[in-house]
């Protein structure tokens, strides 16, 4: 009897079986979807860190000397040494086995993230030599470097390897150094001291050959080149794989230059040597994505790891000399600050996603139920037979659960399979639990769709007192969870609660829903007090399609609560989507003028007058201004408040050069030069009024306190000073090296940037376009634009399915209706007519709380999420709300419930009205 029910009536089946596939695949889709967004977008976010900020990096002074019992390298008549020449034992054998104990004792995820230590040893002083003949630069500045590993990371084109020993002069007999022979040249005497090997294009520029003394204790004993430029242990080891070069405004260009000592060297040079250790573990991010760690545990692991003392060689080491302590590096890394920015956007997206996918979601099981329904209502007829034929209630619900089994199940597996297609991974326990519970929606929709399959009509009008004790209950509960929900959530900072460390904030995303279903309750429950007021006014009024029509919808309203439902969840998931998504676009433009602070920021070398001058004079410039720290900290009176701040020295030009919707200083910054008028910030005190800065001859006023100086990385406690006003307090302004440049409107700022760059050489030189192109692109920006936007469409889709299957379902009593009135005369287009206003008026006054809450949960979201991680910024971004966004998304949503109406009319005025005169014919 099912078969042939479903063979006579296949396409609600089918649909209702197509639904179930739909649901699964999203329901196992999106959590992977979310997965891949979040593994892309941190992998993006840990390849912009530089090697030096990513790794973890411990560094310590010491002065290293020789072993106990050893008075120093051994002096050597020659130089024919090798890497290998000397026999004592593994300097760095106790660092190596103190750092891979320190790696083996962090817990898991983080040990295997960490990858084998490396080490240096640097020496501390600067040294000075003189580069050779037609070299540009009048000093080279060289820091002699031990690194254990250099043979395995170098290629030696030139030379030999230098050696752990000595070279002497000529010695006697006695041994004693006696100088080279006489008449020798300098030329011509053989090098003396350590041998070092130096960089070819260091070699290059300062014009040094091999064998050159570089001073009385170094000389050139071999030229190498990296085996692998690109390799980021380079990175720790400064001026290592190109030559760096430091500008003196009065004497030219200086070039810095590391030379290697032997690998056997731990910096030593001739006695004991004050020296830098560094030692880093390389940073391996892989397993945050390709393992699916969740990165507060590793932030906890690797602040943890930071914040403990570690001992690589304990003192008294046969290894150490006898003057040096205990070796404790102070480990610390920049991945903790961007795990902590990940966590902070994964919980963001997270909870976004779950609030605006629960829209879609919650209008496909209202339309499954409403599809469940209309399977049912179809077959009642034959239902009700099989019912007064003998057959139970239980063995009929039977019937139909089977049939929904048969449905659902493959469908559910089919829309799981493709899911896993599509994003494919490792599966967990709960998506196939998710995947079951679809798979019996079916049923138990079908099921529960069985109240009443007997021939018996009867009317369910709407009435705001309907319903049993236990429906006014639940109704209740639900009104006071959301009150309660909203009070916790908007109060959670007064109380100091955290959200969570990771993964979905639940309260942040139960919030919004329980506010949903609260407005469904109140509205529907509120909804046929002016219905019954319509019908009343329409029952005197000439027309007899809009009373009858508004009749109909409060007697015998078909589909009952689910359809509002559907339509409120539609369209408050529409304006939930838009508002957020121009929200944090607009905290993003704000965060990137925040951070570049004006249309163009250059930073690097020393930017004087004569520098300004020249970039003024680039097209598309419109102003040019500098600002620069001040020195040491000065302290900062204020009544009995005493605050020690950094001073900002900034150009007049400033208040010019600012991007738009940025926190500026006050104009009155520069109003009178003989007062030092302040802007404060950080943890400077918000008093505004007379001050006092300790050794500064000259009245002060702070005027403003500031969040943040736009384009400038601020110290902890700030003051930013006008450049005149400062110089005529008799201070001294340093060079700047940092420029906020605006450029005249129509310019394009990527090819001013680039002439920029071209004239300050080398510098770091970034737009404003560039900040928002990096959010534009990133994983996380696309994936919950395409989430929204998704939810939305998808939504409506669902909407229009909804509304047609209620139309469906009084599709029966509307067609007995329909015959008898067009018989007695109705036009066709009243007919039409009719289904439209059985739908307008619900339809209405869900579209209008579904508004209304649309504009409500976003301005909760904003109050309660920390949204900093998606906008990039440090300031949580304010509620946008565009008009014309606004007004687009009502219009679409007015749209798609007009085009569900107009459909759903156009289907009854398409009836067969001669078969439904028949009476008794059952299909």
């Amino acid at each position: 009897m099912a078969w042939r029910q479903f063979v006579a009536d296949p396409w609600v089946s089918t649909a209702l079986a197509l639904l179930v596939a739909a649901v699964s695949f999203l329901l196992t889709a999106a959590p992977r979807a979310l997965e891949d967004v979040n593994g892309r977008q941190l992998t993006s976010d840990v390849a912009a860190l530089s090697p030096v900020a990513r790794d973890v990096t411990g560094g310590w002074g010491t002065t290293a000397e020789y072993p106990a019992g050893e008075q120093g390298p051994a002096p050597a008549q020659t130089q024919d040494q090798g890497a290998d020449s000397a026999d004592s034992a593994d300097p760095w054998a106790p660092f190596r086995e103190g750092a891979e104990r320190i790696r083996a004792a962090q817990p898991e995820p983080l040990r295997s993230m960490l990858l084998e230590p490396q080490m240096t040893a640097r020496v501390t002083q600067v040294m000075a030599a003189t580069p050779g003949e037609g070299s540009p630069y009048f000093e080279a500045r060289i820091t002699p470097v031990a690194d254990p590993d250099l043979a395995e990371h170098v290629d030696l084109v030139e030379g030999e390897w230098p050696s752990p020993d000595l070279i002497y002069p000529t010695t006697d007999e006695f041994g004693v150094p006696v100088g080279p022979e006489p008449g020798t040249s300098e030329e011509d005497a053989a090098p003396t001291g350590l041998g070092v090997l130096v960089l070819r294009e260091s070699m290059d520029e300062a014009r040094w050959e091999v064998g050159e003394q570089l001073g009385p204790n170094l000389f050139i004993s071999g030229i190498y080149e990296p085996k692998d430029p690109e390799d980021p242990r380079w990175a720790h080891i400064d001026n290592s794989v190109s030559m760096g070069v430091l500008v003196d405004v009065n004497r030219g260009e200086a070039a810095q230059i590391a030379l290697f000592l032997s690998p056997q060297s731990r910096g030593v040079m001739l006695g004991p040597t004050s020296v830098r250790m560094e030692l880093w573990y390389p940073v391996d991010p892989r397993p945050l994505v390709e393992d699916r760690v969740d990165p507060s545990v590793v932030r906890a692991q690797l602040t943890g790891m930071i914040g403990q003392q570690h001992i690589v060689v304990a003192k008294g080491d046969p290894m150490l000399g006898s003057i040096e302590g205990d070796q404790v590096p102070a480990f610390s890394s920049d991945l903790t600050s961007t795990l902590d920015n990940t966590v902070r956007q994964q919980r963001a997206t997270a909870s976004l996603l779950a609030v605006v996918g629960a829209g879609p979601l919650g209008v496909a099981l209202a339309v499954m139920a409403l599809a469940a329904r209309l399977v049912v209502h179809r077959r009642r007829p034959a239902l009700a037979m099989t019912l007064a034929r003998g057959a139970s209630p239980q063995q009929v619900r039977g019937l139909v659960a089977l049939e929904g089994l048969a449905l659902g199940v493959p469908a559910a597996l089919a829309g799981h399979a493709l899911a896993r297609l599509v994003w494919p991974g490792t599966s967990r326990w709960w998506e196939w639990l998710i995947t079951l519970l679809v798979a019996l929606a079916p049923a138990v929709a079908l099921a529960l769709s069985l109240d009443d399959a007997s021939l018996l009509q009867r009317r369910s009008d709407l009435s705001s007192r309907a319903g049993g004790r236990w429906r006014w209950v639940g109704e209740l509960a639900v009104v006071a969870l959301a009150g309660l929900a909203t009070w916790r959530l908007l109060d959670r900072d007064a109380r100091g609660d955290d959200a969570g460390e990771s993964g979905i904030d639940l309260l942040a995303a139960a919030t919004p829903l329980l506010l949903a279903l609260a407005a469904c309750v109140i509205a529907l429950r509120l909804y046929p007090l002016p219905l019954a007021a319509l019908t009343r006014m329409l029952r005197g009024g000439r027309g007899l399609t809009p009373f009858l029509g508004a009749a109909r919808a409060l007697r015998d309203p078909a589909g009952g609560l689910v359809p509002a439902l559907a339509v409120i969840l539609g369209t408050s998931v529409a304006l939930i989507s838009a508002i957020l998504l121009t929200t944090i676009t607009q905290g993003a433009e704000d965060a990137a003028w925040t951070s570049n602070g004006a249309d163009i920021s250059a930073g690097g070398p020393v930017i004087d007058d004569e520098t300004v001058a020249q970039i003024s004079e680039l097209p598309g410039v419109a102003a040019v201004a500098r600002v620069r720290e001040a020195g040491n900290p000065v302290q900062l009176v204020q009544g009995e408040e005493q605050t020690q701040v950094r001073i900002l020295i900034a150009d007049s030009e400033l208040a010019q050069v600012l991007g738009p919707r940025v926190e500026a200083p006050s104009p009155s910054l520069y109003a009178d030069p003989t007062t030092i008028r302040l802007s404060v910030g950080g943890d400077t005190p918000p008093t505004k009024g007379p001050a006092t800065l300790r050794g500064v001859n000259a009245p002060v006023e702070v005027v403003e306190y500031l969040t943040d100086l736009p384009g400038v990385r601020t110290p902890i406690a700030w003051a930013v000073v006008d450049r005149a006003a400062w110089e005529a307090a008799g201070r001294e302004v340093p060079l700047a090296r940092q420029a906020l440049i605006s450029t005249t409107p129509g310019a394009d700022r990527g090819e001013v940037a680039d002439a920029v760059s071209e004239l300050l050489g080398s510098s770091v030189v970034t737009t404003v376009d560039q900040e928002l192109s990096d959010f534009r692109t990133s994983a996380v920006t696309r994936g919950l634009t395409t989430a929204f936007v998704a939810a939305t469409v998808l939504t409506g889709l669902l909407t229009v399915l909804a509304i047609v299957v209620v139309q469906l379902m009084g599709s029966r009593a509307r067609m007995q209706l329909l015959s008898v009135l067009r018989t007695l005369g109705l036009a066709p287009g009243q007919t039409r007519a009719l289904t439209g206003w059985e739908l307008a008026p619900m339809l209405a006054t869900a579209m209008l709380v579904g508004a209304v809450l649309g504009a409500a949960v976003p301005w909760v979201l904003v109050k309660a999420l920390d949204l900093r991680g998606l906008t990039g910024g440090e300031v949580q971004p304010d509620l946008h709300l565009d008009p014309l966004v606004i007004g687009a998304v009502l219009g679409a949503v007015i749209l798609t419930v007009l085009l569900a109406i107009t459909v759903s009319a156009w289907s009854a005025g398409r009836a067969n009205l001669a078969q439904a005169l028949r009476v008794g014919e059952e299909r």
